[in-house]
């Protein structure tokens, strides 16, 4: 790795608790976690400065299988020594960021739907059940400043965009309780760039997020 590194933001640690990650390196510059599976590692960082130099031995120091998700604008010079290290572009994402105030906080939802709610040790669950079955579920995490929220996981077939939109509204609604003044979500790219362009209302693209996978 470069031996000049930039610090980490306050919520890439909070997005390894989040999505149940188990941290095991956290100096700022990098952050290092796994999943429940030993072989399930991720380091993140931010992409090198173009002055940065870089040892090619470190990039291949991690087991196979290891993701590196590099934050910010791609740097190609280091991509091209990932590339040559072994290392394979696996996907992109991008940090929406909002207002808390520019969010919509109310949802209608059918009849048939009611919405749960449960604060687990690291993060809160918002769920909404249509005809007692399970259709949506969303997370989030209250930071300091800002409210972390997980991307929607929506299982049901019809009313998806209502389901989603309702897992928003209700967790925006929760930050504004906390006094938390910004959301952020992590959510996948859906153009070139490695930006998303459907996105709600309020919501803007911030920091890109790179990952590659060590083959």
């Amino acid at each position: 790795m470069p031996a000049v590194a930039k610090n980490l933001p306050t919520w890439v640690s909070d997005l390894a608790l989040l999505r149940d990650r188990h941290i095991t390196r956290d100096d700022t510059q990098e952050l290092h976690s796994r999943g429940d599976s030993a072989t399930d590692s991720e380091v993140m960082r931010w992409w090198p400065a173009e002055s940065d130099s870089t040892d090619s031995d470190s990039l291949v120091s991690h087991q196979l299988g290891t993701k590196l998700s590099l934050l910010g604008s791609p740097n190609e010079a280091f991509a091209a020594q990932l590339a040559s290290a072994g290392w394979q572009l696996t996907e992109h994402q991008v940090l929406l960021a909002a207002a808390t105030k520019d969010v919509e906080q109310t949802a209608s939802l059918p009849e048939t739907a009611t919405l749960f709610d449960a604060p687990m040790d690291d993060y809160d669950v918002l769920e909404i059940a249509d005809f007692d079955a399970p259709v949506a579920r969303g997370r989030i995490r209250f930071g300091e400043g800002f409210a972390l929220l997980c991307e929607p996981v929506i299982t049901a077939t019809k009313n998806t965009e209502i389901f989603r939109h309702a897992i928003i509204a209700n967790l925006a609604a929760s930050a504004t309780r906390q006094g938390l003044a910004w959301l952020f979500m992590v959510t996948s790219a859906d153009s070139p760039s490695g930006t998303r362009t459907q996105r709600g209302s309020g919501w803007s693209n911030a920091t890109l997020i790179t990952t590659y996978t060590l083959h």
